[in-house]
């Protein structure tokens, strides 16, 4: 039987001078980012994410902290999930190296993606697990 693999979007904002890292995702199996099916499924992951961020808006200035992997997209087992991310998210929260955490998210997760938006092209995966 195939491990249930979780898929999370995460966003790098700041918020009033406070990092923040807002998630959103869903219980997925066999992601494959190239399949239209999966890759609508992904998006729908994403703007649910985008519009609970946009919605914080009304709270004070936000603003991406990381132009290049602002918005990245994580395939992780759901125990290395709930195991890992919480130590890894407030890692980041107050360090806000986005190296390290790119670093870590790579050692646990089976696919980590940059999310991008291109106009003309629309929403882009950049694989930075398998980036070499």
């Amino acid at each position: 039987m195939e491990e249930q693999k979780y898929v999370i979007a995460i966003a790098l904002a700041e918020q009033n001078n406070k990092r923040l890292m807002p998630l959103g995702g869903k219980t997925f199996t066999g992601v494959d980012i190239l399949s239209q099916s999966s890759k609508k499924e992904v998006e729908k992951i994403i703007l649910d994410l985008l519009l609970r961020l946009f919605q914080r808006t009304t709270e004070g200035s936000l603003k991406i902290s990381n132009d290049e992997n602002g918005l990245l997209l994580a395939e992780i087992s759901f125990e290395s999930m709930h195991k890992n991310i919480p130590v890894i998210k407030s890692n980041w929260i107050n360090s806000g190296d986005t190296d390290t955490l790119i670093e870590k998210l790579n050692s646990i997760c089976s696919n980590l993606w940059r999310v991008q938006f291109k106009k003309h092209e629309g929403i882009l995966f950049n694989n930075l697990k398998n980036k070499n």
